[in-house]
């Protein structure tokens, strides 16, 4: 995300960070639930879902990277391949979307072809063509897009991202054939996994390279928006043209009207009261009443996710080492997670324990007393520090944690929480120059490389649009994330590099200060039959599944 991937929980960001989505992990663990895919509750079509939704930086394929927003971008923007819409670690598994076969990979894994499937058109009626595809990839360059990074090793895009203007040679297209035709510069070990995601959706070669949020782009997915009112509304209604493609079932709820809130307490009010039929998010101090009351329709989950505190190594104090390890030992951990309503377990990791490349960090015990002399002895006490955050649980109890600790060790802290909605923008630009910040990554698709490529690898720095906002720049650890981008085949042959990766951040450098793997929790409105809910391994609640009550 970062623009992380952002995950807004009740109304507080969780960044995917992207960021989103960053994505990984195979063996999420999903919410019992009767139903087991979107698939499985098809056919049970009713009229109309609403929902009560966190704040959505843009709704624009190129440019969003929340979770709220791929929760919805997900059923209207396809791509030439996508996930499965099934629970459990199924839901990692890449299918053919516009394609119509996984593509074709060269021996060397830098050549990747595809066929796009006939007849294909856009909800405007116009049709799908190759070159659109070329169109899109092109078109996230033009607009500074936070997803470019994951394009950049395309034959000729460094070139593109400079100059953002001639043809990306790297895609080669054509539209009589349907062919599309990818080179990469050098293999990328989680390429098929990006194609998989909303910055690679195929949208029309005439979209505007500006943000299209509030003007809806003709879609390809099983549903289209019909309007968008930043901060306030969005509707989606059915696709009368999508063709159902294997695995990407048309959805149930013929419409979904979306009210848009970042108070989580006035949210829950809506489900209670009959207003809403779910919400993302219970308020940690209403969760033992949801729990008691309406425990049918309460479904917890855990999500791959570690929500951390972001140091800006470029400004003073955290350009020192000292002082971010002053932060490591101040934190208690514990703490927060208790501060988030006991929904989580203590972290050190970037990595979350669901992935196979895991090795649990142990090595910061919680000690003011060695907090104070570190920051004495990296020769920056008393600087004033701006700690920033979101002004909704569970980020703003967080903020505010962090910033009387901060005090306490020596420095002279103050708070900054800001709206959902324009967060991730400002702490992901360099001139609001935000010393330390209060994060969230959740996965965009289940590979290390989402994990560490987007928010930590110093070659990713950008000025907007920033999914490295604290700016981590070491490099060794550049150096290791761009040679396992680079290693063919599946990322299980390389777990220990991967741990050693997540361990020279925290410990070496100190790069980042990661507190806790959290829970979410959603909560169903009375009208809806809990057993057609589930929990999407990468994209959480899956509402195109969802069943009224019969």
């Amino acid at each position: 995300m970062i623009t992380a991937r952002t995950w807004i929980a009740g109304a507080g960001v969780v960044f995917a960070l992207a960021l989103a989505a960053g994505c990984h992990d195979s063996a999420k663990k999903a919410s019992p639930a009767l139903a087991a895919s979107a698939v499985q509750n098809e056919g049970r079509t009713f009229p109309l879902l609403r929902v009560t939704w966190g704040s959505m930086d843009y709704l624009d394929p190129g440019l969003a990277y929340t979770s709220y927003a791929w929760m919805l971008m997900e059923h209207v923007y396809l791509g030439l391949v996508g996930y499965r819409w099934t629970t459990g670690s199924e839901g990692a598994t890449i299918v053919p979307a516009l394609a119509q076969h996984l593509p074709a990979v060269s021996s060397h894994g830098t050549d990747y072809r595809f066929t796009l499937r006939p007849n294909l058109r856009y909800s405007d009626g116009t049709e799908v063509r190759a070159s659109d595809f070329k169109a899109s990839i092109e078109r996230l360059f033009k607009i500074d897009s936070p997803g470019v990074g994951f394009f950049t090793q395309i034959v000729g895009a460094p070139r593109f991202a400079k100059t953002k203007s001639g043809p990306l040679p790297g895609i080669v297209v054509d539209d009589e054939k349907r062919t599309i035709e990818i080179k990469l510069s050098t293999p990328r070990a989680d390429f098929l996994n990006i194609l998989g995601i909303p910055f690679a959706a195929v949208l029309p070669a005439s979209t505007p390279p500006s943000d299209q949020s509030t003007t809806a782009i003709p879609a390809t997915g099983p549903y289209m928006v019909q309007s968008y009112r930043p901060r306030r509304t969005f509707v989606l209604i059915r696709n009368p043209r999508y063709k159902v493609v294997p695995g990407i079932p048309p959805g149930n709820p013929d419409k979904l009207i979306g009210m848009i809130m970042e108070n989580p307490t006035a949210a829950l009010e809506t489900v209670l009261r009959g207003k809403s039929d779910f919400m993302m998010g219970v308020p940690p101090d209403r969760l033992a009443e949801v729990q008691n009351k309406h425990r049918a329709r309460l479904k917890l989950y855990t999500p791959a996710s570690t929500y951390y505190f972001a140091l800006n190594e470029r400004l003073p104090p955290f350009n020192s080492l000292k002082a971010r390890q002053a932060v490591n030992y101040a934190i208690d951990r514990q703490a927060l997670v208790q501060a988030n309503g006991g929904l989580g377990i203590a972290t050190q990791n970037v990595l979350p324990p669901t992935y196979p490349q895991y090795r649990k960090i142990d090595f910061y015990r919680h000690d003011i007393g060695r907090a104070k002399r570190l920051v004495a002895e990296s020769g920056t006490s008393g600087m004033t520090v701006t700690v920033w955050g979101v002004n909704q649980s569970p980020s703003r109890e967080a903020t505010l944690y962090l910033t009387d600790l901060l005090n306490k060790v020596g420095w002279k802290a103050a708070p900054k929480l800001l709206a959902g909605a324009v967060f991730v923008q400002t702490v992901g630009n360099q001139a609001t120059r935000a010393q330390i910040v209060w994060l969230n990554w959740y996965q965009d698709y289940p590979h290390p490389l989402d994990w560490f490529d987007a928010s930590f690898n110093g070659n990713r720095i950008t000025q907007v649009h920033n999914s490295n906002i604290g700016n981590v720049d070491f490099s060794d650890v550049n150096v290791a994330i761009e040679r396992l981008k680079r290693a063919g085949g599946s990322a299980a042959g390389s777990n220990e590099a991967w741990a050693k990766v997540d361990h020279d951040l925290v410990v070496k450098h100190a790069a980042v200060a990661p507190y806790m793997n959290a829970e979410g929790a959603d909560f169903l409105g009375a009208g809806i039959d809990p057993g057609c809910y589930y929990n999407h391994v990468l994209f959480l609640f899956d509402w195109t599944a969802i069943c009224a009550k019969r």
